[in-house]
């Protein structure tokens, strides 16, 4: 695909970018890396920002899944040339936009140059149209999961307080460092039913990790284990549409506050609250 035109289309894009692009993995999987994309998008567009989330894990989709999204055509059908960008974009899901992936297809989580070319120029041919694009990546540390991390401007590593989860998030952004040196990085602790605990553990990987890959990883925010989230998942809508007082759907609201700029709000109690200064800036 590379030529002349598309390469000066894509410097230009890579130099002058209208949209934030945050690209949110996990190291591990199964830690809730999708349902916190989808809700921060809900809260980021309620705040009045176009937001778009591009299933990035191509092989294994799973946001028209949480989302109850129809996907009659897809990014297989693009990169094989036979769609369109406007016939897989999904306009307006709960004020966002999204771009499916698909499932089953082996081939699609080990893309090709000419692949990744061809999703960039969707970012090129869309970036006018939004303030925020995220990339809801796959688990793990294959070269289709970091190569989005590289082109992001800002990675958000979605982890638990657990020893497991941990160690692949370490694995994760030593990946992201040595290959891309990639250092605007934040982490998200979901599931928390400590905050004591989950604070220790932060503080112990964020000095690892500036010991040992000289990055001072940011913290966005801690998200409180809460079983609306599992409710919200079988009727298939964001925990925030589903139950707006949930204390998941809360804490995202915090972590999308915190990006945009805007005030976070107070709590009782508030040592969850105050350990967030200069993120996303």
């Amino acid at each position: 695909m590379t030529d002349q035109a598309f390469s000066l289309r894509k410097k230009a894009w890579e130099a002058n970018r209208n949209a934030h692009y945050i690209s949110v993995s996990s190291g591990k999987g199964g830690v809730g890396k999708t349902n916190f994309c989808v809700n921060l998008a809900y809260f980021l567009a309620k705040m009045g920002k176009k937001v778009l989330v591009f299933d990035a894990d191509l092989g294994l989709a799973n946001v028209d899944i949480l989302l109850s999204v129809q996907v009659n055509v897809t990014i297989k059908k693009y990169l094989a040339g036979e769609a369109s960008v406007e016939d897989i974009l999904k306009k307006g899901v709960y004020g966002f936009d999204v771009f499916p992936a698909s499932s089953g297809f082996m081939e699609l989580a080990n893309l090709t140059e000419d692949d990744f070319e061809k999703i960039f120029s969707i970012f090129i041919n869309l970036d006018g149209f939004y303030d925020y694009i995220i990339f809801d990546t796959g688990a793990g540390i294959s070269e289709t999961v970091t190569k989005f991390a590289s082109v992001a401007d800002s990675v958000i590593v979605v982890t638990q307080p657990e020893p497991t989860a941990i160690t692949d998030a370490y694995a994760f952004i030593k990946v992201i460092k040595k290959t891309y040196e990639i250092n605007n990085i934040s982490l998200v602790f979901n599931r928390v039913d400590s905050l004591t605990g989950a604070e220790t553990v932060f503080r112990s990987l964020q000095g690892v990790v500036h010991k040992f890959l000289n990055v001072d990883v940011n913290l966005l925010g801690y998200i409180r284990d809460d079983k609306t989230v599992r409710a919200s998942v079988r009727a298939q809508k964001p925990v925030a549409v589903f139950d707006s007082k949930a204390e998941f759907a809360q804490d995202v609201a915090q972590c999308a506050r915190r990006i945009t700029g805007e005030p976070t709000v107070k709590k009782k109690g508030g040592v969850i609250y105050n350990l967030f200064k200069g993120v996303f800036k």
